[in-house]
């Protein structure tokens, strides 16, 4: 039972935070701020609760099957959180972040 619940939450946790994060369903929330913040508290549990079973799916010793199923639910969880709290935000910056410190060189003119 266990086995099958940690398969589900690999499976299932990254296509419904995508559909949580669709452009449709957004619009459709933020209508209504309960929904909206339902919406996002759903997004905040769901994801990272997948994330942690998939991580841990990853770096054991598993067949290759059920590996391939985590890096694909890990890569979708982390494409919706990107999605609900840093849309506008390209990757590049989210993973190196530029420093733009207006006291340094490039801030004096």
């Amino acid at each position: 039972m266990l086995v099958v619940v940690l398969m589900s939450l690999v499976l299932f946790t990254g296509p419904f935070s995508l559909i949580l994060t669709s452009s449709l369903i957004r619009d459709i929330s933020r209508k209504n701020k309960p929904v909206w913040v339902i919406r996002r508290l759903l997004v905040a549990t769901i994801s990272p609760l997948g994330i942690s079973v998939e991580l841990m799916f990853i770096f054991n010793q598993l067949p290759l099957a059920p590996k391939l199923l985590a890096i694909a639910g890990f890569a979708l969880n982390a494409i919706a959180l990107k999605r609900e709290f840093l849309r506008n935000k390209p990757w590049a910056l989210i993973f190196k972040p530029r420093r733009r410190d207006p006291n340094g060189p490039a801030g004096q003119s």
